[in-house]
């Protein structure tokens, strides 16, 4: 199967920005889903974003994946 450069960078991307709910090597950072308030860790570029947010008065802008699915579905209803 072949893929084109785009599809490839966009799983890359999203591989890069993917949160967990235990620390990793390369998600140290904890953040709180802004719906259930649980702790998930992330990587230094996605807490610095978040943390952008948050020093502009922004509201939480982390949503655990979890919380989104349940946003989506609710969205067809």
């Amino acid at each position: 199967m072949v893929k084109v450069k785009e599809e490839l960078d966009a799983n890359r991307a999203e591989a890069a920005m993917q949160a967990t709910r235990y620390p990793t090597d390369r998600n140290q950072f904890d953040v709180y889903c802004d719906m259930c308030g649980e702790v998930f860790f992330v990587n230094e570029m996605t807490f610095e974003k978040i943390s952008a947010a948050l020093r502009e008065g922004f509201d939480n802008p982390f949503i655990c994946d979890d919380c989104r699915n349940e946003l989506g579905e609710t969205a067809y209803l």
